[in-house]
């Protein structure tokens, strides 16, 4: 992970100028807004009228309907004798009326409900015979004659497909009607503009009809079709805010001080969140991992936020203002835009982001232009660097707590220790902002366990892991892992749907629960079954089993029909060559190749041949070792990584770029081709380095030429400003009259960098390309199987890279980028822009870097090298399954005791980031001893500020002891 605190790069500031895309706005626009209104509601889905952008008028409501909808539904009634929907001729001019289950809506959308003459649960559709239309609305009408409604997103055409299909396979006796009776029960509430009153009365009526004969423990069963794979419910679903933003900024409003502990998974929106608190306040945000502040600050100028930053600060004077918060600037003559930014100026700054050792610049800085009680400071994943014992910036973090000012904060993180394990860090802050005759800080707990999203996890065997597998068969296990996952319901993300909702309709049918448990009493109706509720009545379900014996046959049952989740490619071995099934010609013999038994029906007949046959083709049965399942990304398996990128973490991130290429089975005369191109290349770049290093040497002779004598003024910001305007003086023209072998060398560069050598690999080599596809899984579903994408200019632009390791250049080719600390800057920057336009196939990273990633990943492996505390387990888990749609997503651990780690309840004094965050996060000098938290005793308080000395010398921070200057203001501590 990239901690470093230094200010940022140019390729930085260039990235955050880069806009989002327009779907990226709508939900920025949408976590602003909804600050002062939590219960917004957007959906862009395009009903008859938003699609044609015509006016919403009951007569046009009328003609759609009757155009694309009505002589369908009157088949559907007669062929299948609907009798809930009566289709009436309006009668004379009276206004027209249709009612549905004994509530009647006279007009169109908007118009007022009325108390009905009848009961009858019937819907009553009067239609004019005769309507005319206007010659406009005419012309518009015209656009939907090249709609198809089979494949068109128009809300009307997606509601009576479902519908249709529903009343069809109903009446055909068909049990999957429920799927798409579940569909439009979630669809019909769904706020899309203007939909055609018509259609939805009949389709209610007919929903309405079927509602008692709907099976609950049947959608239960098939909730993974129903609910998971159903993209029609994320795909049409409103934008709404999160559960926790709407209390956070809730919780925000109101002047009295606060201390806000803000806990929700990864990937929902928490780093954004300062967009809305913006709206009424001043934001400070602090992030460890540069690459968060950055994505925010990209985020914040893409909806017109007025942003600084403060990152590598010493003192407020670094503080650098985006040009939308400059107050004080001059225009530049050539462009008319603005010029120089006078960076003190900082009253319009809306949101400053900074890292750690910046943040008290950042906070004296946002003192000088506003008042601390309308600053909030959100703190992001203050857990990182914790589980640690020592690290150089805790020291940091000491102080920055100690000196705050801010009685405004908000720590945030998917991991955050719980309230009442932050009784230190809560008292101390409690003691700190209490004033006389004030109510005491408010102390608000915000934990969210949104789960929309399924991401099972895999043992290194490729089984499905969940708490009824990892438990055993000693029931009080059962007991201690369930309760964990309820003061946890973080890791609800992480419990397969289909192990879930198994697990439950098993002990159903088998009436193995207590009466609290049982599925009637839990799931009233089709509105309470979501991925969530099935989820916590699984855990329900587990602890409430209703005696251990019965435990014990539950478990045995499940081990014994235990199926993997990724099953080995045992049809082809680790250099390519396809195994054949063969079995012995004598009599009675029988093996088991994955799930099927073969018996022998030969014997006794006379043999074909008589000497043995050797052929390419090797023989099975032979199954991959244990522990070695989906390993080979580079070849057999890589086909089981679909749908996105991967991400595998590992500690020693060159084993596994070793591994990665040594598995591609890549031939020695083409690896000797890749490695002479490389070799040459990089003698190519020796050359221009040399040459380049010569230039800059000329050119600088050259420009103190024209400057004159430089004398005792050469680093003042005259004379840089003179070198400046000089550097632009040197074009071609002066350089051939004053220094030939300048433009000389340039020429030569310019060759040099033309003599690269491209290399590249054919797509057999390259996972998951078409070619790749069929030598290593031909037999196998490669659908959605997911490959790199990579431009030829990123790989020229990596090859001519000086600092960076020839593997990793090898890795590139195969479209597997490193994520690790090393000093090619240039090489970050490239794999950062290719992760986030989802160009690579794979990404090796070390652990740290969990922290420093917001890309998406749909799969990703934990190697066994890593040790990890519960905390940053989870936190590498969160890197999965970011996107904002359901697709197929694992977390694959090669160790099974990582998995253990995750499922047990840990007491607080064994965390080790609860006791870190105790200590560092108080304005007092305390230690754990074992048992309980104990002020520093005067010897070790000495030893401990020469420690801090140290720490705080190796931060090149310089803020003066009294006071922090900012443009002509100052601010006393």
């Amino acid at each position: 992970m990239d901690l470093k605190q230094v200010k940022l790069s140019k390729s930085e500031w260039e990235s955050i100028e880069i806009p989002v895309s327009d779907k990226e706005k709508e939900v920025l626009s949408l976590i602003t807004k909804g600050y002062s209104d939590v219960n917004i509601k957007i959906n862009r889905t395009d009903s008859l009228f938003t699609y044609l952008k015509i006016e919403f008028i009951s007569e046009i409501e009328e003609f759609l309907f009757c155009k694309y909808f009505g002589d369908k539904i009157k088949d559907l009634i007669k062929k299948y004798n609907i009798t809930c929907i009566k289709f009436e001729k309006a009668k004379g001019n009276k206004q027209k009326k249709h009612k549905i289950l004994g509530v009647e809506r006279v007009g169109g959308e908007g118009a007022p409900v009325e108390e009905p003459e009848t009961n009858d649960g019937i819907c009553y559709i009067e239609l004019n015979a005769n309507i005319k239309l206007k010659s406009r609305d005419q012309i518009r009408l015209n656009r939907m004659e090249t709609i198809n409604p089979e494949t068109t997103e128009i809300y009307e055409f997606v509601l009576y497909s479902h519908f249709e299909k529903m009343v069809t396979e109903h009446f055909k006796q068909i049990k999957h009607w429920m799927f798409h009776y579940y569909t439009l029960k979630k669809l019909m509430v769904n706020n899309v503009d203007k939909i055609n009153n018509y259609l939805k009365n009949c389709i209610v009526a007919v929903l309405n009809l079927f509602e008692s004969e709907v099976d609950l423990g049947f959608i239960v069963d098939n909730s993974v079709e129903f609910i998971e794979k159903n993209s029609h419910l994320l795909k049409y679903s409103d934008m709404t805010l999160y559960e926790h933003q709407k209390e956070v900024f809730t919780a925000a409003k109101g002047v009295s001080s606060k201390l806000i502990l803000y806990i929700a998974p990864t990937g929902t929106g928490k780093t954004m969140t300062p967009l809305g608190l913006s709206e009424e306040n001043r934001v400070i945000f602090v992030c460890a991992a540069r690459h968060v502040g950055l994505q925010l600050a990209r985020a914040a100028i893409s909806c017109g936020k007025k942003i600084a930053f403060a990152f590598g600060c010493s003192s407020a004077q670094d503080v650098r203002l985006h040009y939308f918060a400059a107050a004080d600037y001059t225009i530049n003559k050539r462009s008319g835009g603005i010029g120089k930014v006078d960076n003190s100026n900082g009253r319009k700054v809306e949101i400053i982001i900074c890292d750690i050792r910046s943040y008290l610049p950042a906070m004296y800085y946002m003192l000088a232009f506003n008042s601390a009680r309308n600053i909030v400071v959100q703190w992001d994943e203050p857990t990182i660097t914790m589980d640690y014992q020592s690290h150089n910036l805790h020291s940091v973090i000491k102080r920055n707590w100690q000196e705050n000012l801010i009685p405004n904060m908000i720590l945030s993180s998917a991991t955050l220790p719980k309230e009442h394990e932050l009784t230190q860090t809560i008292d101390d802050f409690r003691a700190k902002f209490t004033k006389p005759r004030c109510d005491p800080p408010r102390i608000i707990n915000i934990v969210s366990h949104d789960c929309k999203k399924s991401i099972p996890i895999l043992n290194n065997n490729g089984f499905v892991v969940m708490p009824h597998y990892v438990c055993g068969a000693d029931y009080n296990d059962v007991i201690k892992v369930s309760e964990h996952c309820d003061e946890n319901l973080t890791l609800l993300r992480y419990f397969d749907l289909k192990e879930a909702s198994d697990f439950i309709m098993y002990a159903e049918r088998n009436d193995f629960t207590k009466s609290s448990a049982k599925f009637v009493r839990n799931f009233a109706s089709v509105d309470d079954i979501t991925m969530m509720s099935i989820k916590l009545h699984y855990l329900k379900v587990l602890k409430s089993i209703k005696s251990p014996e019965i435990w014990s046959q539950i478990y045995q049952h499940f081990m014994e029909n235990r199926c993997k989740r990724i099953v080995s490619n045992s049809g082809i071995d680790a250099a390519g060559n396809k195994l054949s099934k063969s079995v012995s010609v004598g009599p009675g013999a029988t093996y088991r190749t994955g799930t099927v038994s073969i018996n022998n029906k030969i014997g006794g007949t006379p043999l074909s041949r008589l000497a043995s046959q050797q052929d390419t083709i090797l023989a099975l049965p032979r199954l991959e070792p244990n522990g070695s399942c989906a390993i080979y990304v580079t070849t057999k398996d890589s086909y089981t990584l679909t749908d996105g990128p991967t991400i595998f973490l590992a500690n020693d991130v060159q084993k596994v770029a070793k591994f990665c290429i040594q598995q591609a089975n890549i031939p020695a005369v083409i690896m000797k081709d890749i490695t002479d191109k490389i070799e040459f290349n990089n003698a190519i770049n020796e050359k221009i380095s040399e040459l380049e290093h010569t230039l800059a040497f000329e050119e600088e002779k050259l420009t103190n030429k024209l400057l004159g004598s430089t004398g005792t003024s050469s680093k003042t910001k005259e004379k840089k400003s003179k070198m400046k305007i000089a550097s632009k003086m040197i074009d071609r023209s002066l350089v051939a009259d004053e220094n030939p072998s300048i433009d000389k060398m340039r020429t030569i560069i310019e060759e040099l960098k033309g003599m690269v050598k491209s290399a590249s690999l054919n797509d057999l080599f390259i996972p998951n390309k078409l070619a790749h596809l069929e030598k290593w899984a031909v037999d196998h579903n490669t659908k959605q199987s997911f490959t790199s994408n990579i431009d030829e200019q990123s790989i020229t632009s990596i090859m001519l890279l000086k600092d960076v390791e020839d593997s990793w250049k090898v890795l590139l080719l195969l479209g597997i980028g490193v994520f690790t600390e090393h000093k090619s800057i240039a090489y970050t920057e490239i794999m950062k822009k290719l992760a986030d336009k989802q160009l690579l196939y794979l990404i090796i990273a070390d652990s740290d870097y969990i922290y420093g990633t917001n890309y998406q990943f749909c799969h990703g492996y934990l190697s066994k090298d890593l040790n990890m505390s519960q905390e940053k387990i989870i936190q590498a888990l969160g890197r999965i399954g970011r996107n904002n749609i359901q697709q197929e997503y694992s977390a694959r651990f090669r160790d099974d005791d990582q998995i253990k780690t995750l499922f047990t309840k840990f007491r607080s004094e064994e965390k080790p980031e609860v006791l870190n965050m105790n200590i560092l996060f108080n304005s007092g000098n305390i230690r754990w001893n074992g048992t309980d938290y104990v002020e520093v005793i005067e010897e070790e308080l000495n030893q401990t500020a020469v420690e801090f000395e140290d720490d705080a010398s190796d931060s090149d921070d310089d803020i003066s002891e009294n006071e922090i200057v900012v443009g002509e203001q100052s601010v006393d501590k």
